[in-house]
């Protein structure tokens, strides 16, 4: 037998096909990731008798059931070791940026970018690569509300848009770095036909700002830590709930009566 104590589950669900229905009983439970018990005890918790778990650790070719549960705590705490390794740095990550967005909450921007949402029923959506999903979030949150959502994601589409843009226009331009010439060039072209323009970046530095009616800073990891561990586009849908939120609570009567004929009509 296989010295990794990680072969163990694999080595019990191989045998599968070889076990008797007792047996099946016996290798359910230690897949289930059940907690330690002595032969007798276990015995006496599946209903089976302590010499038909010893024929089981047998067919898995070990030698008695002292050794299977020597393996199986040593899988039990590889697996627990694995999620100290994985699932904490993930969810610190998380944490950091929910606590760090909260920091940087400033509620006159959200009220104004919800203001301008509130005033248009068509709405453009910019974002390259990741943000572009950001983006589907907004189309699914806002279109609810009557709202039209057009959402692009490339250079070429966003350059389209914007000279086709009209005055009183909104656009929501999503970008972390914030720093595209192209989608800048797009933006000043916007600006020349008099649409209104809504940014979300980490960057505060960032080029767009000051051709943006507002923006609203995402948070950001610094050069010395990672956001590799998370999805690139969670810290815009951080604040694109917050938008949401406020919406809802600036505008519950225009949303409740919306929310209203929509259900009128499902009738």
């Amino acid at each position: 037998m296989s010295n990794k104590v990680d072969d163990l589950y694999l080595l019990i669900e191989s045998k599968r096909n070889e076990f008797t229905s007792v047996e099946q009983v016996v290798a359910d439970y230690f897949i289930g990731k059940q907690p330690i018990l002595s032969i007798s005890a276990l015995a006496k918790k599946i209903s089976v008798s302590a010499p038909s778990i010893t024929r089981f650790c047998k067919k898995l070719g070990l030698n008695n059931y002292k050794e299977l549960i020597f393996l199986y705590s040593l899988s039990l705490h590889d697996q627990t070791a694995d999620a100290s390794m994985i699932s904490t740095p993930v969810t610190a990550s998380y944490h950091a940026l929910a606590t760090r967005s909260d920091a940087s909450y400033r509620g006159q921007a959200v009220k104004n970018f919800c203001d301008l949402i509130y005033s248009t029923r068509i709405i453009l959506f910019w974002g390259l690569g990741f943000n572009s999903f950001a983006g589907l979030d907004f189309t699914f949150k806002f279109s609810r509300f009557g709202k039209f959502i057009q959402s692009f994601g490339d250079q070429h589409s966003i350059l389209l848009s914007a000279m086709s843009l009209k005055k009183g226009d909104v656009v929501l331009v999503s970008s972390l770095s914030a720093i595209d010439p192209e989608i800048l060039r797009a933006i000043k072209i916007g600006k020349e036909h008099k649409a209104h323009f809504l940014l979300i970046t980490a960057n505060e530095d960032s080029p767009f700002v000051n051709y943006c009616d507002e923006t609203i800073y995402a948070a950001s990891f610094s050069a010395d830590e990672k956001l590799g561990n998370i999805s690139p586009q969670i810290p815009i849908l951080i604040q694109l709930d917050i938008i949401y939120s406020k919406y809802i609570s600036l505008h519950r009567k225009s949303v409740d009566k919306w929310l209203s004929s929509e259900n009128i009509l499902k009738q």
